[in-house]
């Protein structure tokens, strides 16, 4: 493929190109959008590749683009992106289109040794041996009339999915890692990847991990107070109320305007136009406080599953590192400290912990409980992964 994409402004243009990637059985797809100032992102434009051409699709000219959603959604069309859950959020957000049949070689990469959050270009170098030229990041894509070099720059990012994606596929096959690598993708293929609760926004708010349950319950509604106010307004959360203050609400629970006034971080314009809608949020998160999912242990486990952390997280590196697989795929430390101390505490429930689900548990999951479990010991050695585990029996 060589010189500048073709440009697809018109239904019929669109429905050659969506025929030729129902034809084929694969597309590569990237979008480009602007959220700065929204909630909702602004479509600007949408790549396709095939394995003959490179279209470039311009929604900003008001060309329907469900086609391409319901291509997305063909699970006779493989879809192949690079880290491509906020390209599909698009699509679903607003056409309710889930992918079917996906192909992302961000994550393809992270189980072949590349690690799992490549950018597209070093990726691309790092697999084809061809340097990408970049130099419109931070373009204003919704912008008409679009320049060559924007042309240039949005071929690019589909032109080389489907090559990459072809030898990724291939070395998985050849390492026996394509079943781990399909199984994690599959995540991309379920609506809850894509749904947004706002029930469940507080989970996202940083700095939440300071608060008391008490106060956790005022978060979970002003959480979703802002969320649906974000999106009713068509404002970037933070523009409505920043995480920092969101926590500082929910930790004051304030009742009444000179409350809300006083906390800092919130305009006295929002407090004003707010008010009443926050105030009987507070006023029900009060009354309406989060209980522990499961009683944490005593500090006492908690020490010790901090020391067992270290073994623990030694044998995941050395297993991923042996495999050829990113570390952070598998598992965090924080999410093995807290995993080992609900084992020594006798009240594990496995399926709250990814490491042991699926490939993880059959890569490290199993060898992480031996280790809690004393089965088996770690040791130094001279060569890589420079860890062994030792067998102790029982």
């Amino acid at each position: 493929m060589s010189g500048l994409p073709q440009v697809i402004s018109s239904p019929a243009e669109l429905a050659v190109a969506v025929a030729g990637a129902q034809a084929s059985g694969c597309v590569g797809l990237d979008t480009e959008f602007l959220r700065e100032r929204t909630y909702r992102a602004r479509l600007c434009l949408v790549q396709l590749a095939t394995t003959e051409d490179i279209f470039v699709v311009d929604p900003v000219s008001g060309l329907d683009v469900a086609a391409i959603a319901e291509l997305v959604s063909d699970p006779s069309v493989q879809v192949i992106v690079h880290a491509g859950k906020q390209d599909f959020e698009l699509f679903f957000d607003r056409f309710g289109a889930v992918p079917a049949n996906v192909f992302d070689i961000q994550i393809a990469a992270g189980f072949l040794g590349y690690g799992s959050s490549l950018p597209y270009g070093r990726l691309v170098e790092a697999v084809t041996g061809r340097a990408l030229e970049k130099g419109e990041s931070y373009t204003d894509w919704c912008r008409r009339p679009l320049t060559e070099a924007q042309l240039r720059y949005a071929s690019d990012d589909v032109a080389y999915l489907l090559e990459v994606a072809g030898r990724l596929e291939s070395e998985l096959e050849d390492r026996h890692r394509l079943s781990w690598a399909q199984e994690e993708m599959s995540s991309l293929e379920q609506a809850s990847a894509y749904e947004n609760d706002p029930e469940q926004a507080w989970r996202r708010v940083a700095g939440r991990g300071s608060l008391s349950a008490n106060r956790l319950g005022v978060l979970r509604e002003a959480a979703a107070w802002r969320e649906r106010s974000a999106s009713r307004r068509d404002l970037p959360r933070g523009w409505v109320v920043k995480d920092p203050t969101l926590v500082e609400i929910a930790r004051r629970a304030p009742k009444d305007l000179r409350g809300l006034e006083a906390i800092r971080g919130l305009s006295p314009k929002e407090a004003e136009r707010s008010q009443k809608a926050l105030l009987e949020a507070i006023a029900k998160g009060r009354s309406h406080p989060i209980e522990a999912e499961h009683p944490a242990p005593s500090r006492v486990i908690q020490r010790r599953a901090r020391l067992l952390s270290s073994l623990a997280d030694a044998v995941v590196r050395a297993r991923c590192e042996d495999a050829g697989v990113a570390t952070e795929l598998v598992a965090t430390r924080s999410e093995l400290e807290s995993l080992l101390s609900f084992i020594v505490a006798g009240s594990l429930r496995e399926d709250d912990y990814r490491i042991l689900r699926g490939w993880r548990r059959e890569l490290a999951g199993e060898a992480v409980l031996a280790v809690a479990e004393g089965r088996v010991a770690v040791r130094s050695t001279d060569l890589p992964p420079y860890i062994e585990e030792v067998d102790l029996g029982g």
